[in-house]
């Protein structure tokens, strides 16, 4: 559920990047304590978000878990920067994210729902989930 919510925020963000206006008004500057407590908790979210859906995605196969965590701390700590800059250039990337974000979120809910027997699939799907 929590991958559903954030893929949902993300969708809002994306639609808000073309209405964002600048603003003329005067703003209170964020105090340092504030900022490293933004900071923090921002990393810390996205660290537990790359965690979920890496092993959501890797299904049970260790090497698989073990390669995506790998890869995910390397392109978030190396080239997050960059690659922000590039999806905003090319934003169908992030719809891209979105889309593959929204099927893990989905087979994890469907999957919890076949396993504690509140949701009956066919054996030939039991698969994907």
């Amino acid at each position: 559920m929590l991958l559903i919510w954030i893929v949902n925020d993300l969708r809002k963000d994306l639609l808000e990047i073309k209405k964002v206006k600048p603003t003329t008004k005067k703003s209170k500057e964020p105090s340092y304590i504030s900022s490293i407590g933004k900071v923090l908790f921002a990393d810390i979210m996205i660290s537990f978000d790359n965690v979920i859906g890496v092993v959501a995605a890797a299904k049970g196969y260790f090497g698989f878990m073990i390669f995506g965590l790998v890869l995910s701390v390397v392109l978030t700590g190396a080239l997050a920067t960059y690659m922000a800059n590039y999806i905003q250039r090319h934003i169908w990337i992030a719809y891209v994210g979105l889309i593959f974000i929204l099927i893990v979120g989905l087979q994890l809910v469907i999957g919890g729902l076949v396993d504690l027997e509140i949701l009956n699939i066919n054996e030939e799907f039991k698969k994907y989930f």
